[in-house]
């Protein structure tokens, strides 16, 4: 793991080249070995940091993996939602299509039998109006028929009296010429 070497030997002759007491520089070069080794234990050599590296790029990319393929489900699921969506819509487009058909197929009905009902009724009015005019026309010849009698009776006896009026001035006149022949 870690490569780091200390030449406690080394230190310890350093420390008794300052003066220190040989028993206790070699004491103090062993404690700091103890303690570099304890804490170098933790440290990270360039190659921890490069496998730490290696493996956050393995993270990453598998994260990025992960990611894309929460996409590619998030595309499918939306797809199969839009594609459920328009499956929808077309039933229900049908749908009111078919009321709409059946309701205009209750309009024709219904404006057919209006039609049927105005055409009775037209039927009976043009029955009821010939008969109508039948009867004035049976009553308009039986006036014409009256005033005709009424006007040849009223005739007959206006030419009746003119008849007996032309006769009485024939006969006065007759009378007035005979009377003239007798005196002249």
């Amino acid at each position: 793991m870690n490569a780091l070497h200390f030449d406690f030997l080394s230190y310890a002759n350093r420390l008794k080249a300052a003066g220190m007491e040989p028993q206790l520089a070699e004491v103090q070069a062993f404690a700091m070995a103890d303690v570099l080794q304890v804490n170098m234990q933790d440290l990270a050599t360039k190659q921890d940091v490069t496998q730490s590296d290696l493996a956050t790029k393995h993270g990453f990319q598998a994260m990025q993996e992960g990611v894309q393929q929460e996409f590619q489900n998030v595309r499918k699921e939306m797809k199969q939602e839009f594609q459920n969506v328009r499956t929808e819509m077309a039933q229900e487009f049908q749908n009111v299509r078919a009321e709409m058909q059946q309701m205009e197929a209750g309009i024709r009905k219904d404006m057919q039998i209006m039609e049927n009902s105005l055409r009775q009724d037209m039927q009976l009015m043009e029955t009821s109006l010939r008969q109508d005019m039948q009867l004035m026309e049976t009553s308009l010849r039986k006036d014409i028929q009256h005033l005709e009698i009424t006007t040849n009776h009223t005739l007959m006896l206006l030419e009746q009296r003119m008849v007996i009026k032309l006769g009485s001035l024939m006969v006065l006149a007759l009378g007035v010429m005979t009377t003239l022949v007798k005196i002249l």
